[in-house]
């Protein structure tokens, strides 16, 4: 019986340590729990979204923080396909037909085509700020 109870306690902890071994692998927790000790947010944010590919969360805080856009009405538009991010930042709503600012992320230009051949409406747009494939417009004045 006592057996019994040993060999049941064994093969409940090599359970316990395959099911737990398990976890930090699938969640990759020492690697996690280093860029959280290493990088700071801003860091670890623009690891995980992108400068200026992807969602662009580098790209939009830092024309955020540089050009004050906060309560400013700005529209995003990804043409990687990706998701905007205006939510993440304080921007104004985008209930009017022309905002005053445009940021453009993820503009792949093929033969050397313009902005204005792809999307009509920037014509009235003049570019403030450009870094790589990514662009904040403003509309002139």
């Amino acid at each position: 019986m006592k057996n019994l109870l040993k060999k049941k306690n064994i093969q409940n902890c090599l359970l316990i340590i395959a099911v737990s071994f398990s976890i930090v692998k699938f969640f990759n927790l020492p690697y996690n729990f280093y860029s959280v000790l290493k990088w700071d947010y801003t860091s670890r944010m623009e690891q995980n979204y992108g400068f200026c590919n992807n969602e662009a969360w580098g790209f939009i805080n830092y024309v955020n923080k540089n050009f004050l856009l906060k309560k400013n009405e700005v529209k995003i538009i990804n043409d990687g396909g990706f998701v905007t991010l205006e939510h993440l930042f304080e921007f104004g709503q985008n209930k009017v037909i022309k905002p005053k600012n445009i940021i453009l992320l993820n503009f792949e230009s093929e033969n050397n085509q313009s902005i204005e051949s792809k999307f009509d409406f920037t014509k009235d747009y003049a570019i403030e700020y450009r870094f790589n494939n990514c662009f904040l417009m403003k509309l002139y004045d």
